[in-house]
């Protein structure tokens, strides 16, 4: 009996930390299938022509773009309900057209920070800045060549053990 809580002990020892790395890679998954979402929401309005269109995309909710939000999806809060969002929930603040996630496990993060860790990313509007590249839609101005997903603040997460070894 002390043997088999000896190795629950070690096991669950070994096995916390990828919480961690599992947390990680939900929130690089989810980040992944939204830029792709931005990317052929981009491509549909530059074939139907709609240059103009994709201005309001700048600072929207890239969640309206799922077929299928991710199940921890909590909606629209204000920003001053940020604090209600459970750990592990994406949100998006519409007042400041954020998109949110609450760190689950914060103490993974590389900075450790304090709890609650809430990171946040941006919509934003890329665009050629060569005086020649006006879409043909467009009187003047510069061209937009792309949606980016732009991260507001930096608390990484540490490699996922065993990581280094394949690059």
């Amino acid at each position: 009996m002390i043997l088999v809580g000896i190795l629950f002990s070690v096991a669950a020892w070994r096995l916390l930390p990828l919480r961690g790395d599992a947390e990680a890679a939900h929130v690089a998954t989810t980040i992944g299938t939204l830029r792709s979402a931005l990317g052929l929401s981009l491509a549909d309005h530059v074939l139907r022509g709609q240059y103009q269109a994709l201005q309001t995309l700048d600072g929207s909710n890239p969640m309206d773009l799922m077929l299928e939000t991710p199940e921890r999806y909590a909606g629209i809060v204000s920003g001053q309900d940020i604090g209600r969002v459970p750990p592990g929930y994406w949100y998006f603040i519409e007042e400041s057209g954020l998109l949110g996630y609450r760190v689950r496990f914060p103490h993974y993060l590389l900075d450790s920070p304090a709890d609650p860790v809430h990171l946040h990313w941006r919509v934003v509007m890329a665009f050629d800045a060569s005086t020649d590249a006006a879409a043909p839609e467009q009187t003047s101005g510069p061209r937009p060549i792309g949606l980016r997903l732009v991260p507001q603040q930096t608390h990484p997460w540490p490699s996922p053990q065993g990581l280094e070894a394949l690059q």
